[in-house]
């Protein structure tokens, strides 16, 4: 199967770790002491701070979000395995970060980024394209919120979670933020995407056994609503 026009916004959810990606890990062993965990519903971060380091997640899921002037949130993105967080050359964090499940992370002090930053050319080269990345996807966010409609916007974050999400060996991707925490991501209410999932299910798009818990049973039809182009590798010469 090959998603011509779904990868690019699939990829904007959620970054694919590439060669380019700067690591942060250390030969000297040291990685492993800046290895922290974070129990479900704790902030990595809070919106104002000021940034202490880089974390990379090495398993869970974070969401980050910002509150608007009058109380409102905005979800940005919800990060896992290989995803950076707090990449910003600000004096204060202009977003949060909670762990939506149990998450580890590695954590590279502000002071050792920016030293590696400074005299690693190579280095410095992958940071800048990462942060190149960011700026992209933002924009990508900009033109889903605002070109799609409720029931596109809603099967594209379906495919998001299935690629990100899905059990090789049964075929059900979990969904682990709430209906709420989707809503906010996709400008929508929560009774809208409540309605827009359960109408995926109704439609034998997706199997929903669970609040939590669902499985793509047809992909064509899924792509499709996303208003995006479907082509199967089969057809493909």
């Amino acid at each position: 199967m090959v998603l011509q026009s779904v990868t690019p916004m699939v990829s904007r959810l959620r970054s694919a770790p590439s060669e380019s990606r700067p690591t942060l890990s250390f030969e000297d062993g040291a990685s492993r002491h800046n290895r922290l965990r974070f129990a479900p519903h704790t902030h990595l971060f809070i919106q104002g701070d000021a940034p202490k380091g880089v974390y990379e997640v090495l398993s869970g899921t974070v969401i980050q979000y910002k509150i608007l002037a009058d109380g409102r949130r905005h979800v940005q993105n919800f990060a896992s395995k290989g995803d950076f967080l707090a990449l910003t050359f600000a004096d204060t964090h202009d977003l949060s970060a909670e762990a939506l499940t149990a998450v580890e992370v590695q954590f590279v002090p502000r002071s050792v980024f920016d030293s590696r930053l400074q005299e690693q050319p190579a280095f410095r080269r992958a940071v800048f394209t990462l942060v190149s990345d960011m700026l992209h996807d933002s924009r990508e966010q900009a033109l889903l919120l605002g070109r799609k409609c409720a029931k596109e916007r809603t099967a594209t974050f379906v495919l998001f979670l299935n690629e990100t999400y899905r059990d090789l060996q049964t075929g059900y991707a979990s969904i682990p933020m709430s209906r709420c925490d989707m809503a906010d991501y996709l400008g929508l209410t929560l009774e809208t995407v409540s309605r827009m999932m359960n109408s995926l299910k109704k439609a034998g798009v997706i199997d929903l056994p669970q609040p939590n818990l669902f499985k793509v049973l047809n992909m064509s039809k899924l792509v499709s609503l996303a208003g995006e182009i479907y082509e199967d590798e089969s057809m493909v010469a």
